[in-house]
């Protein structure tokens, strides 16, 4: 091994059978240990850890959706491995690139000091795996661990950073290259994810007015290229295999049962003010419609107007609603 910081990769995963093989496969080219933090998997996870040595599995068995106990297990693993380390959070949906360390700013990473975070832009793979769309979201995504910040979920429970907080150290966007996002390439699964569950979690985590869950969750999944988007050098990919080959498109959508078990835990009832409830929704989950007049009324209103969303009017409108809703 040389002399420099070990690459510890972090990730938390339930039921991301689909991709986790690529996750794998991918960023054990670079990490010197991988930690994943598994949450009772049913679809061959655990198994699929089993097939990589650089692997350390930790089991999950709370099945509430807590991003903080989740990185909080992760980050205690890192720091009982010896030796100056370098944390690496990534979602089980994201890589590195093929060529990331040879950068100007991989080196910089790679001689970074203890307290140094590295903030990452994503770029997120289209389906037919020749382009990618920006992410606009800047990503908290590596810490040169100092061995004593600790994680701060800075209130929130969901879209967290997921590594420690160093106040003294410096903050350095990285440019050179960008995080492999898979999210949108499996266009399916995305669609349940960011309409469906993931307004589930948000209400019960963070208390949302549900105009604002319907305005951000509820939008198109992008599945085909753009003028705007970029085309993906080669060298960004791991071209020693093809990672594409690791993706299960057809793999069953197991979301579906989390979906199933929230509503059986919390009611229907619970989530009637959500704008969730369209045919696609109510035959997977195979529940009443609970919702009165009123909530069908504002839920018609949303779709109807999603296409001019940002004009003054419709904000204005939307904002009037929050008090009420």
């Amino acid at each position: 091994m040389s002399d420099r910081p070990l690459l510890i990769c972090l990730t938390a995963t339930r039921n991301y059978g689909w991709v986790t093989r690529a996750f794998l496969k991918a960023n054990s080219l670079w990490a010197d240990y991988i930690i994943v933090v598994d949450q009772m998997s049913t679809d061959g996870t655990q198994e699929m850890c089993a097939e990589y040595e650089k692997v350390i599995l930790i089991e999950d068995d709370d099945l509430s959706y807590s991003e903080t106990r989740r990185s909080t297990m992760a980050i205690n693993r890192a720091r009982e491995i010896e030796g100056e380390k370098i944390l690496i959070n990534l979602d089980i949906d994201e890589v590195l690139p093929a060529n990331w360390m040879g950068t100007n700013d991989g080196k910089r990473i790679l001689n970074s000091k203890p307290g140094d975070m590295f903030i990452f832009y994503w770029a997120n793979i289209l389906p037919d795996k020749k382009h990618f769309k920006n992410g606009k979201d800047a990503l908290y995504r590596i810490f040169h661990d100092d061995g004593v910040s600790k994680f701060d979920n800075q209130g929130k429970d969901m879209h967290t950073h997921c590594l420690p907080w160093c106040t003294t150290g410096e903050d350095v966007v990285i440019k050179d290259f960008p995080i492999l996002h898979f999210c949108i390439y499996n266009t399916s699964f995305q669609f349940v994810k960011q309409w469906y569950y993931y307004q589930m979690v948000d209400y019960d985590k963070n208390h949302r007015s549900i105009i604002s869950l319907s305005r951000y969750y509820r939008k198109p999944i992008p599945n085909q290229a753009t003028s705007t988007d970029q085309e993906i050098k080669t060298a960004w990919l791991w071209t020693d295999f093809d990672i594409f080959s690791k993706i299960e498109l057809n793999a069953p959508l197991l979301l579906w049962q989390e979906i199933r078990r929230f509503l059986e835990k919390n009611g229907t009832a619970h989530y009637k003010k959500l704008d969730i409830w369209d045919q696609e929704f109510i035959q997977h989950v195979e529940v009443r419609d609970p919702r009165p007049f009123f909530y069908k009324a504002i839920h018609s209103y949303l779709r109807a107007t999603d296409q001019c969303r940002n004009s003054l009017p419709v904000r204005a409108i939307d904002k009037s609603l929050k008090w009420f809703v």
